[in-house]
């Protein structure tokens, strides 16, 4: 009979480490599962950042500087480039958009100055390239190639009037 009641309590034993061993690998497939979900959505959240940046800066200082005459496109570091003209306490500014080594980079500086640096533009963000066509018209297309490679491609247009700025 005592032989009959230890195999018993062995039977319970192994039953309860089989269940604390379930419960382990439940915790940690739980575990697991949660980390790819926020992997996935930071991941998400920064391709979505990073398309949104590229698009918003570019046109909102387009459309903060749409005065007639004031933005162009024009070569700067050997490739194209968004060029600002401006005029602030009775001083010439240029401010350029730009490309430099895998960044989306603007400088600004007076207009009487020469040979500019690229690199000591600020650095916006991260990219692969920028490609800038006019269409005519006040029309510019603007590729941007973020460092994932996707390609955002967007037509933005010059609203302004002679004499007024547009918003």
């Amino acid at each position: 009979m005592k032989k009959e009641s230890h195999e018993r309590h062995i039977i319970d034993m192994i039953f309860v480490v089989a269940l604390l061993f379930l419960f382990a690998m439940s915790a940690l497939m739980l575990i697991a599962i949660g980390s790819s979900i926020y992997s996935r959505g930071v991941s998400s959240m920064q391709k979505n950042y990073d398309r949104r940046t590229a698009y918003a800066y570019i046109t909102e200082k387009l459309r903060q500087n749409d005065a007639e005459g004031n933005v162009s496109t024009d070569t700067f570091n050997k490739s194209g480039a968004i060029r600002i003209d401006s005029t602030e306490g009775g001083r010439d500014y240029v401010t350029y958009i730009y490309d430099y080594e895998g960044a989306l980079m603007e400088i600004k500086a007076r207009a009487d100055v020469e040979n500019l640096l690229p690199e000591t533009g600020q650095k916006i963000m991260d990219i692969d390239s920028l490609e800038i066509n006019t269409l005519g018209g006040g029309i510019l297309q603007i590729t941007v190639v973020l460092t994932d490679g996707e390609e955002i491609t967007f037509v933005t247009s010059k609203r302004s009037e002679k004499g007024q700025t547009g918003t």
